[in-house]
Formats: C-alpha cells, sequence, structure tokens
C-alpha cells in the first residue's frame, strides 16, 4: 500500500514541510513516547471513520523542555464504501505544536495537524490540515477549539469546540467526560452536539482499557438527499466503545 499526499496545495504543503523540518531539530531534554491501541470503532467527531469495525491504531510522540512537541497517529480508515473506486484505507496524523505554562496550574496549547489519506475518501482526494488551541487546568479540565479551513478538500471550513473533564476516583481507576459541538454546516449540511463519558482502568503503568459511551446528534435526514461523492460518513449515535492502549 502506498502512501501518497497532495503537495502542491500551499496548506498541506507548508505543514508538512515544517513538520518534516522540525523532527530533526536537537533532542535538548527530550521526551520520546509510544502507544498503540485497540478500539472497537474509530469514531471521531461524531461519526465513524471505521464503519463500525474495530481498529489498531499507533502514535509515536516527542516533546521536549521547553514545551514543543511532534509526533505522528497511524489508523486504517473505512470513511467511504470499497465501491468508491480507490478509496483510501490508510490515514496518516502528523502533529506538531507548543504547550506553555502561564499560570500555576495553567497551561495553553497551539498545534498543527495533518490528516494525510493513501487514497480518496469519497471518490475525492481529502488531504487536509487543521490548527488547534487549548487550554488546560492541572490535569483535570480542558478546553479545545479547532479549525480545518478546508476539511477533505471540500471547500468546507469546518469548527469544532471540545470540553473534557478527568478525575482519579482510585489509584488505578479514572472517571472522564467530554461535550462538543461541531460547526460542520458546510460538510455535513449540519451543525450538532456530541459527547461521552466513561471509566479508564490503568492495568500497569503501560496498559489501560476504557469503556465509554457515546452519542451524538448527528442524524435525522442526514441520508435523505445523498449524492454520489458527497462527503457522509457513517454517524454514530447511543453506544459503548472498548478500547485497549499499550503505551512505551
Amino acid at each position: 500500500m502506498k502512501l501518497t499526499a497532495t503537495l502542491g496545495k500551499p496548506p498541506q504543503h507548508l505543514f508538512l514541510w515544517y513538520l518534516g523540518l522540525s523532527l530533526y531539530l536537537p533532542p535538548v531534554g527530550a521526551e520520546w513516547h509510544g502507544k498503540v491501541r485497540l478500539l472497537s470503532d474509530y469514531v471521531y467527531r461524531g461519526y465513524s471513520k471505521s464503519q463500525g469495525d474495530p481498529v489498531g491504531q499507533g502514535q509515536f510522540d516527542y516533546q521536549n523542555q521547553s514545551g514543543w512537541f511532534a509526533g505522528l497517529g497511524v489508523s486504517p480508515v473505512a470513511l467511504s464504501s470499497r465501491y468508491y473506486k480507490g478509496t483510501a484505507e490508510f490515514e496518516a496524523r502528523p502533529y506538531t505544536g507548543w504547550r506553555l505554562p502561564v499560570a500555576t496550574d495553567w497551561q495553553v496549547a497551539v498545534a498543527a495537524t495533518g490528516y494525510i489519506y493513501d487514497g480518496t475518501v469519497f471518490a475525492q482526494t481529502a488531504d487536509y490540515a487543521e490548527y488547534s488551541a487549548a487550554l488546560h487546568y492541572q490535569d483535570s479540565i480542558s478546553a479545545k477549539i479547532s479549525m480545518a479551513p478546508n476539511a477533505y478538500q471540500r471547500h468546507a471550513t469546518t469548527v469544532n469546540y471540545e470540553l473534557d473533564y478527568h478525575r482519579d476516583i482510585a489509584d488505578t481507576v479514572q472517571v472522564s467526560a467530554g461535550l462538543a459541538y461541531a460547526q460542520m454546516g458546510q460538510l455535513l449540511g449540519q451543525d450538532y452536539f456530541y459527547w461521552n463519558a466513561g471509566l479508564s482502568w490503568f492495568v500497569t503503568s503501560s496498559l489501560s482499557l476504557d469503556l465509554r459511551y457515546v452519542d451524538t446528534q448527528l442524524g435525522g435526514n442526514y441520508w435523505a438527499n445523498y449524492h454520489y461523492g458527497w462527503f457522509q460518513p457513517s454517524p454514530m449515535a447511543n453506544q459503548y466503545l472498548l478500547s485497549m492502549s499499550l503505551g512505551f
């Protein structure tokens, strides 16, 4: 399987050039981390990127004492039906950013993320870039806004607002919940809320299990006016997700 990217368009080209350059910076006070995950479904912002099937994912992350970080996530995908010729089966997600303390217990972070596919998504090239800013309080509350000026190369600007909460209830058990609002009208024809709540068990320092309930408002007449080539992934609704993560 050959990974291809459209580098001729300025947003993707500049982002990937910067990320490739940054990965060669000297590792001053560097920390390297990796993680592999097994998930019952690749759920993303109210819809499935795997059409409800389980997937295995990998992530490699670098960060240094100055607050700079970069990494790469990879995953199989099944966003569109295989009836579409050349449909993507693989997603690479390079990212880079900066995290900075602003007060006691408070941090801000800015990041740029690329989404690169080895084929088309609903019969069109879909590589794109997204930019985000986040505010973190301790390790318990996070607020984040993300914006993609040309999501999936559909000439659609999307904005996503997220609020997440985490709380340890035992030495090895954590509860968490999230609420988000997706401005996806230009891409999916709807703006909608989606949310989750779950329980994580840290079996060892490297191994964790997570059970999570997810739901979304995406739906209604979502499929009513479907046309070939439109971006219409499978919406998630009222379901439980199970995942296992192994870090190193």
